[in-house]
Formats: structure tokens, sequence, C-alpha cells
């Protein structure tokens, strides 16, 4: 029994041992893991608004300092898109945008995303954000083939980010 609690001794020890020395080799390491490099200087907010890189955009999405905003049809929603992100399609803006503020408040940033290098619906919805009076409103460019092309986490089906269950009851024509 006393050999058994020193070699539990031991083990105990040089675990703890090896998690200290990882911890520090990670917080000195550019890219280390999110686990102490996560905080505000992780990524750099600037106040103009423009486009975000895919790491940058991952970064914000893993520390939950982003809301993401799909500016696609309802349809392409729902066939796949960010895991939580709400969808607001520029055309269906003023009609969804009262309903789904509540859920964009509270993030340092907002992130639209389209598909393709030359979708403009990003763009549009992002301006549509800014002029309501929304500060930091980034467009990840071509972002959802970006973001399924890093295996980052995604999810099906769903409407304007309401819960499945919500999105049953709702009616399709107005909205209640």
């Amino acid at each position: 029994m006393i050999l058994f609690r020193k070699a539990l001794a031991q083990a105990l020890g040089i675990l703890t041992l090896a998690t200290i020395i990882g911890l520090e080799v990670d917080y000195f390491r550019p890219d280390g893991l999110p686990l102490l490099n996560a905080g505000q200087s992780s990524v750099k907010l600037d106040q103009g608004g423009s486009e975000i890189n895919i790491k940058d955009a991952a970064m914000l999405y893993i520390t939950k300092r982003a809301v993401f905003v799909d500016a696609r049809t309802q349809y392409e929603f729902q066939q796949g898109h960010v895991l939580g992100a709400l969808c607001i399609p520029p055309a269906e803006f003023q009609f969804l945008f009262k309903t789904l503020k509540p859920r964009l408040d509270g993030f340092e940033a907002i992130i639209t995303y389209c598909d393709g290098e030359h979708c403009p619906l990003s763009h549009k919805l992002a301006e549509q954000l800014r002029a309501a009076g929304y500060k930091n409103v980034l467009v990840l460019k071509n972002g959802w083939t970006l973001w399924n092309n890093e295996k980052l986490p995604t999810e099906r089906g769903g409407m304007s980010g309401f819960t499945p269950a919500q999105s049953e009851a709702m009616c399709r024509q107005c909205g209640k």
C-alpha cells in the first residue's frame, strides 16, 4: 500500500509539472492554443468595419466574441450554416431585424458571410447593420466555402436563428 501511494504521488507530481511546462510553452508561442492567449489581444478589432480573414473569424467564434450572420437565402441557410449563426438575407432585413436585434447585441463584432468570391450579399447586409447603428461589422468574404474547407462547426436546418420548434410554429408569410 505504501508503494502504491508513493507511485501515485510521483505520477501526480509528474503530471502537474508537465501541465505547467505545457501551459508556459503555449503562452509564449505565437500560434499557441487559445487557452491562455484567447484574451482581448488575440484579434484586434478596428472600428472602421472591413473584411476579416478565416483565421481571425474562427478565433472570434471560439472565444464567443462575435455573432455570425448568414446573408444567404433561408433555403441555403437550412442546407447548412455556421453553428449558431443567424440568417438575415438583405432583402428581408427590415422584416427580420426587429425580431433578431436582441440576438445581435452583446458581442464585440458581427460577422456577415455568404458564399462565393463575388457574392455581394454579405457586404450589403454589413452596410444595413452599420446603418442600424452597429460598429465592428465585418465581412467574411467567401465565408461559407472557407468555413467548410477549414472543417469548422456547422449545422443544418433552422430559420433565421430561431429554434427548430419556433421555426415550425412560425408563419412563413408574416413571421408570427
